[in-house]
This record gives structure tokens, sequence and C-alpha cells, in this order.
């Protein structure tokens, strides 16, 4: 059997049907107006850049390429309708920082297409690639691909000083950034935390399931959900009890978010997912879905997960293979029944929040928990 034909039968298998970004009304409205504003808000920076050097149009370029190149906006989105949560109405202002947050993602993506080593993103060259393509299109002299991962890294730190710049720059009283701002530090600090716990765990003999959830939270689910709904609702004001609500629902919703990203990792269409099938197998990621199947197989089992697991020439085949085990010793129906605990937790924790907040965080849930892309 084909990769592609396991990734069919497997999306057959899921605890719910896969979730299309064009049945999240929750998302979409947020997404549309981001994308406009970090369209005009880059354009004027890659100008800025332009008038310093001509030659460093083509890194503000590549980030506003890799930004505009779709992607989900699901922070944003929760910045947003952690803001809503707490009762406040719409507010245009509340989008600013939610962008800002979507920029800060593009700096931890691009940083993290280095740290792993992937040749693409959303369907398109990683940025360390596309500068390792302009250091041969400018005919310069040296080594390309280590130009490309030094200008990625730059870029990246550009990415980063963007969000702050964009943070600054929203219409809402300076009390409320500075609260936002307080909750941005933290959403950063954890986010580079998970980072480089990740990278360690990949070389960690005998990693547990438990770090590796430690890993899962910091690195993607607290960056993910919690913390942009509690810069959101800080944008608000302060409330306790609606941010213990918040982290209860964000932690959850951010632990199924990144343990349905580890599937669609192994087993997701590329052509939808914009990434390689084989990455996390082939940098050696202990994700829980890997520790389950090592943990539910026999010696033999464990013994072709060694021989896969950090091999940088993995072939279609061997994966493959790695695939059915991972299917076979029910280690994938184990993480797709933690997912579904993890999204009915999520859910009755909202029990607090008011309309139209609960009915879009519960949509957003959904989504987090259950998506195909």
């Amino acid at each position: 059997m084909s990769g592609s034909t396991t990734r069919v039968a497997l999306h057959a298998a899921n605890a719910a049907p896969p979730v299309g970004m064009g049945s999240v009304p929750a998302l979409e409205c947020v997404s549309r107006p981001t994308d406009a504003l970090l369209e005009r808000f880059l354009a004027d920076r890659v100008g800025e850049l332009a008038e310093l050097d001509p030659a460093l149009k083509v890194v503000g370029t590549e980030i506003a390429a890799f930004v505009a190149a779709s992607g989900k906006r699901l922070r944003p989105a929760f910045v947003y309708w952690g803001h809503r949560a707490t009762g406040a109405a719409h507010d245009d202002g509340v989008l600013v920082p939610a962008a800002a947050v979507e920029l800060l993602h593009t700096f931890a993506l691009i940083h993290d297409d280095v740290m792993d080593r992937s040749p693409q993103r959303r369907g398109r060259p990683a940025v360390h690639e596309a500068l390792r393509a302009a250091h041969a299109d400018d005919g310069l002299r040296g080594d390309g691909a280590w130009f490309g991962v030094g200008g990625a890294i730059l870029a990246g730190d550009l990415a980063f000083v963007w969000a702050d710049q964009l943070i600054d720059a929203a219409d809402l009283p300076p009390a409320a950034i500075d609260r936002a701002r307080r909750v941005f530090t933290a959403l950063r600090v954890e986010v580079m935390a998970g980072q480089y716990l990740d990278l360690r765990l990949a070389g960690l003999r005998g990693a547990t399931e438990e770090e590796s959830l430690r890993v899962a939270l910091l690195k993607s689910g607290r960056y993910t959900v919690t913390r942009p709904l509690q810069l959101g609702a800080a944008i608000a004001g302060e409330d306790a009890e609606l941010d213990r609500v918040l982290a209860s629902y964000g932690d959850a919703v951010g632990l199924a978010f990144q343990l349905r990203d580890d599937v669609l990792s192994l087993f997701g269409d590329p052509t939808a997912t914009g990434k390689g099938a084989m990455e996390d197998l082939r940098e050696g990621k202990r994700t829980v879905l890997i520790l389950q199947a090592f943990g539910r197989s026999g010696a033999a089992g464990r013994s072709a997960l060694d021989q896969v697991l950090g091999n940088p020439g993995l072939d279609v085949a061997a994966a493959d293979r790695a695939r059915h085990l991972i299917v076979d010793c029910g280690a994938l129906a184990a993480v797709e029944r933690i997912v579904s605990e993890q999204h009915e937790r999520a859910c009755l924790a909202l029990d607090r929040v008011g309309r139209p907040a609960r009915d879009a965080l519960q949509q957003l849930a959904g989504f987090a928990a259950f998506r195909s892309v």
C-alpha cells in the first residue's frame, strides 16, 4: 500500500470527520481582515527596507510572501475571541495585536524550518531555501546553503521586530497595550522554551510521554491557543476567574491541536498541509504518537522504529512501513482518543463564557482538534 493510500484510509478512521478551512465562520471572520491588515503593513515595511538598500528587498518580500501563503490565522482568531469572551463588543483595534501574534508565528516558523532542515512550508520553498536561491541568482560567492540559513535567521528576527512594531501601533488605550504586552512576553518566552525542549527531546534517550506532552503544551498549545486568548481578554481588562476558564479551555484545545499536527505530519496529505509527510520521522521527533507506538510495540516493532527515526535518508517505502506499524499497534487510535478527550474537556470549560464567544470557541475547538490541514 502506498503512502497516499495509507493517508486516505486513516482519514476515514479518524474520531471525527476532518474539518476544512471553509467550515469555520469564527475563523473566517477574523482571517480576512487580518490578511488585509498584514498585507498593508508588510507592503510598507518592504518599501522601507528597499529605501535602506535595494538588496534588502528580497528579505522583506520573502517574509511577506510567507505570510500571504495562506496559513490558518488561528492565533489571531483566538486573540479576537478571547477579547469577545469578556463580553466586549467588536473592536477593530483588537485585530492589530491579533495580527502581531501572526507575525510572531511567522518568526517562529521561519526559524523552525531552519532547525528542522525543512525544505518547504505552505507548499513553497522554506525561507532559507528561497534565500539560497537568491544567493545563486545574484551570483554571490561562497556557500549558498549557509547564506540561506543565515539570511533566514535574520528574516525571522525581522518578523519578530515587526510584530513588536505592530502591537505598539494598535489604536487601543495605553493600559490595554500594557496588559496585552505582559501576556505577549509570556507567550514568547514559552514558545522559545518549548522549541529548545523539542530539539533536546529528539536526542534524549528514554524520552517519556510526559516530557513529550510538556513540549507540546509549551511549544504549541499555549502559544497557539491559551496565551492568544488571554492576550485578547487582557485588552478588555483583568478578570482572574475568566483567565482560569480560558487557560483550562486553551490548554486542552492547544494540546489537541498539537496532537492533530503530529498525526497530520505523518498521515496528512502534503498538498493540503503544505509540508512533507516524512519530516518528523527524519528529524527523529519524539511526539506522543511516536512514544505511544514505542510503548505498544514489541521488540521487533521498536527496533523498526529506531531504524526509521532520525534517518535523513528515509525513503517513502520505509516511512510507509512505519505508518502501518503505528496504526497496527494502536498508537494512532490512542492519540485520537486523547484528542477527543481534550476536545470534550475544552468545550465543558466554556460554561461561563457568553454568546457569541462561546459558540465561536466551540467552533475553533472542533477545527483545532479535527482539522485536515
